[in-house]
């Protein structure tokens, strides 16, 4: 059995329209005029406050991500399509007897009320997601993934679109996957460590989910050079 850990925004689901309506709202409250709102989607938001205002107190961050909230509970949610084929796909890694985790730095409550609202809740076998104060890393989120799932490293994927996926994924023992249509870069994703990728789900779907256990070595090869063990072997 193979456990599959995804990413949220950017990997399942199309989350843009909803988070820079709310990352706006966010700097408006802040009273800080931001360009290029794209470069914060997938970023924890305590962390993008910081990037714009390096000085910037807890208060203040307190401030921006309850502004970002109001306006994320009010519209932002509810604009969150899932990109094509991922609902598919969930269904198909249930029905093979492999699961599903959503593991993402979106609060947990939010990451639940979506994964209901795009119906794909049924076909995952749990949602691991942030604190309300979001100061959670991907290292810690994923490793709290693997204790719930009673999951191997070596037995795991990750799918992300973020170097957060990536370094998280490693410093876990897992391999990464990297979303090429999300919303970080292929450049990003290598230079955090990322070995595989794919352009949409359909192609991973192709590629990793007949995966056999015996290919995700406990060496932690890239998963491409053991999968061409694999088949030297037989």
């Amino acid at each position: 059995m193979t456990t599959f850990f995804f990413d949220l925004d950017g990997t399942l689901c199309d989350s843009r329209p909803g988070l820079l309506l709310s990352f706006q709202a966010a700097f408006n409250a802040l009273k800080v005029s931001v360009e290029e709102l794209d470069r914060f989607l997938g970023t924890p938001l305590p962390e993008a406050f910081r990037s714009v205002m390096a000085s910037i107190s807890d208060k203040d961050i307190a401030h921006g991500i309850d502004a970002f909230r109001q306006e994320y509970e009010a519209r932002g949610i509810f604009q969150t399509p899932l990109y094509r084929g991922a609902a598919a796909l969930l269904s198909s890694i249930r029905q093979q007897g492999h699961h599903s985790w959503l593991v993402t730095s979106k609060p947990q409550k939010y990451a639940e009320q979506v994964v209901t609202n795009l119906g794909i809740k049924n076909d995952l076998r749990g949602v691991v997601g942030a604190g309300l104060d979001e100061s959670d890393t991907k290292t810690g989120l994923i490793a709290r993934a693997l204790r719930e799932s009673a999951a191997r490293p070596n037995q795991c994927l990750m799918l992300g679109d973020r170097s957060y996926d990536v370094i998280g994924a490693l410093e876990n023992g897992v391999t990464p996957v990297g979303a090429l249509w999300g919303y970080g870069s292929r450049r990003e994703l290598e230079e955090a460590g990322c070995r595989e990728f794919c352009d949409d789900l359909a192609q991973f779907h192709e590629r990793f989910l007949f995966l056999a256990p015996s290919l995700f070595p406990p060496e932690q090869l890239p998963l491409a050079t053991a999968r061409r063990q694999s088949q030297a072997i037989h």
